[in-house]
Formats: structure tokens, sequence, C-alpha cells
């Protein structure tokens, strides 16, 4: 008798050392396990909020590696689990089984906590502008990438751009330009590169955006980002109809031959203002006759393709090609008093952009002459019942013709003036409001 109660007090002083080591061994893998759940998901906020990859991704994967090797332990201690001591030992030293599982209690807790915690950050930064996961996902659902197969602008135009991108995406057949279509080609007539930024309305009528750009020193795919604001106005002098038609007929592998250069630009606008100055404008019927401004009566007013040498615009003219139904509608004779009157009305305001329902802003021009422009910035408060003057000379006296405006918050915002043809252009900032802008260069 005495030799089994020996037995059985040797045994669980046994198991008395062998919990109180199991539960001082728990603690520990149980706090470095917190420890390095919690710099995970710091770690994973930090990544998915400010999107510093090369600064986070080191850590993660550390500590992914550490969170495989524990799990690997945990099945190997749970696979070599040893027998069950008896019921008498265990009820005796029942009190350390009870710690064991009130710490596993807390730390499932805290890891609850943590989870939660970071989990409902993460989420935020998935919410549009409030980190860098929201633009990831943005980029996800709207980025698109279109194979560029008609890549020469002598044989296929613009027409042939289109036609690539709606192989994949459907576009509606009447679209506007935000701001302006831009392309470099070189001799060859091979596209080198190109800009743009259209909307539309779809067969359902809703609004849809296509912010496109493609670089053949980067890929042969153009990039395409659906959905993006583009202040939609609908306006027909921003049809993009009239680029694709008058570049069926322009002789422009002619128009390029006779300058001693290997790159050249199209830029299209929309519908344009020269003002009388007649420098470069080449009217064009859609059967290819071709007849130049020399003298101009009335204010050249049309839908102008420009054909430039990039960098070279003040030493070669650009070709400014306008489409006309028929050469002898072109008009010679000065507009009366009540039509100049009523042009003037139409064309005062240049551009809006609207911050919110309420907040806005216009340009309103406040002078003309050759073709250029001044202008004043105006505001409402009110969503536009009534407009106040910010800025009556934004632009410190340069003439030229607006083709952007944006603002970014109610202190920050762009503008960008074109001249020479709106082959050239400056981008002014302000950071109060509009009140003062000064010319913006990127350093």
């Amino acid at each position: 008798m005495t030799k089994i109660r020996w037995s059985v007090d040797a045994k669980m002083g046994k198991y008395k050392q062998i919990t109180k080591r199991q539960l001082i061994l728990s603690m520990v893998t149980y706090s470095i396990f917190i420890l390095a759940y919690w710099i995970s998901f710091y770690e994973l906020y930090t990544l998915c909020k400010f999107g510093r990859f090369k600064n986070n991704i080191t850590i993660i994967l550390g500590c992914m590696v550490f969170f495989f090797v524990w799990f690997i332990i945990l099945i190997i201690r749970i696979v070599k689990r040893p027998a069950v001591a008896p019921q008498q030992i265990v009820d005796r030293y029942e009190f350390y089984s009870r710690c064991k599982t009130k710490c596993t209690y807390i730390f499932a807790i805290i890891i609850v906590i943590i989870t939660c915690f970071y989990g409902v950050k993460i989420y935020h930064s998935a919410i549009n502008y409030n980190g860098k996961l929201s633009w990831v996902l943005r980029d996800l659902k709207n980025n698109r990438t279109v194979k560029l197969q008609h890549t020469n602008i002598y044989e296929s135009g613009i027409e042939g751009i289109f036609t690539d991108i709606n192989k994949k995406i459907h576009m509606p057949e009447k679209l506007y330009v935000v701001n302006n279509f831009s392309l470099n080609f070189d001799s060859n007539g091979k596209i080198i590169s190109f800009d743009t930024f259209l909307y539309g309305k779809n067969a359902k009528g809703e609004s849809e955006s296509y912010l496109i750009s493609y670089n053949s020193n980067k890929s042969g795919n153009m990039t395409i980002y659906l959905n993006v604001y583009a202040n939609a106005k609908y306006n027909d002098d921003k049809l993009i109809g009239p680029l694709v038609n008058t570049m069926k007929v322009i002789p422009l592998k002619k128009t390029v031959s006779s300058w001693p250069c290997q790159h050249y630009g199209i830029l299209y606008s929309g519908k344009r203002s020269f003002g009388y100055n007649t420098n470069g404008i080449v009217y064009i019927d859609s059967k290819g006759n071709i007849n130049s401004a020399v003298n101009s009566y009335s204010e050249i007013i049309g839908y102008t393709v420009s054909v430039y040498v990039p960098g070279k615009e003040n030493k070669i003219t650009p070709v400014r090609y306008n489409l006309t139904d028929s050469l002898n509608n072109i008009k010679t004779e000065e507009p009366s008093q009540d039509n100049k009157k009523s042009s003037d009305q139409s064309n005062n305001a240049s551009d809006e952009f609207y911050f919110s329902k309420q907040v806005g802003y216009r340009l309103e021009i406040t002078g003309s002459a050759a073709g250029s422009r001044s202008y004043s910035l105006t505001g409402t408060t009110d969503g536009g019942h009534t407009w106040k003057t910010i800025n009556a000379d934004p632009f410190s006296g340069s003439l030229g013709s607006a083709v952007e405006m944006t603002f970014l918050n109610d202190k920050l915002g762009f503008l960008c003036l074109s001249y020479s043809g709106g082959s050239k252009g400056q981008l002014y900032r302000t950071e109060d409001g509009g009140v003062s802008y000064n010319l913006y260069s990127a350093k």
C-alpha cells in the first residue's frame, strides 16, 4: 500500500512540474503569438492605408513565416500529446489547468480585439479616397487594358483606335472630349503616344467616362480608366466625332512631309475660336478639297484639328484643319452687331467646375483678341444662382485659351492656359481658393 501511494505521489509531483512548465510555456508562446499578430495587422493596415509596399512586405512575410512554423509545432504537439493522467492527479492539480484555460480565453479576446480594431481601419481604407487600398480596388474594378492593333495613323486614322477599344469595351456612339485629344506619331505614321478623356451616355442613358492613355515605349496596350469623374456637360462643341471625320480627309502624310522632323503631333479640343487670326488655318470639306484662309472678316470658329511639330510651334506654324460641309459656306462677311452680341454672350462662360452641388467655380471671358482671351474667376455657393468675382485676372495678364480647371479641395486648385494654337500650355496653382494664382512648375 505504501509503495502504491509513493508511486501516485511521484506521478503527481511529476505531473505538477509538467503542468507548471506547460502553463509558463503556453503564456510565453501565446504572448509571442499575440505580439506577432499585432505587428502583422499593423503593417497590413499601414500597407492598405499608405501603400508603402517595400517598407511593409518584409515584416508581413516574416510574420507569415512565424505563423506557419507556429501552427506546424501546434499540430505536432497535438499529435504527440501524452496519455491522460489519472483522474485523481488531474483533480488535485486542476488549478493549473484552470489557469491555462483562463489565459487561453484572455489571449483569444485580445486577438479578437486586434482583429476588429485593425479590420475596421483596413475596411475604412478601402472606401473611396480614404487610402491606397481604395485606389487599388478602384483600378481592379475600372482599369482596362486593350491591345492597339491599328498603330499606323496614315492607314487607320483615329478611327482605328476606337475600333480596337470597342472590341473589348462598348463605348457610346456619341462621345465628348473633356479637355483635348493629343497624339504623337513618327514620320512613318507609327503612333508613339496619345492621351484623352472622353465621356458619353450608354444605351440606358447613364453617363460613362473613359480616361485613355497609350505609350508605345512602355507597352503595346492602351490603358483605359472607367467611371472617372468628368464633370460632363454634354456640350456639342466638345464632340469627338468631328475629329474622326476630319482625320479621314486631311492629307496628313503630305502635310508633315514638308517638315524636316521625325516626330509630329495632333491636337483636338473640339470647337475652338481663333479670332481673326488666319495663320495656319486651312478649310477642308468632306471630299478633301482644301482652301487656305487668307483674310477673315468674321471670327474663325470651328472643329479644329491642329497638326504640328512638338517643341517647334514657334518655328514651324501648325496647320489647323477646319472641317466644313462645303467650301462655299465659309463666312467672309462681318457679322451684324446683334449676332456679335449674341455670340459674345454665349461664349462668355468658358469653363466651370463644381466642388459640390452648391460650391462651384467659373471662368468668365473678359476680352478676346487674335484668337487669345483673358479671363476672370468667379465663384458660387448656392448652386449657380449667384456668382461673385474671386479673381479678376487669375493668369496675371497672360492671354490664351483656358482648357481645364479643377479644385482638389476648397483651397487647392489648378488652371491650365493654352497658347500657340493649343500646342503649348501653362499650369497655374492656387492655395487660397482662387484668390491668387502662381505659375506652377513641378520639381
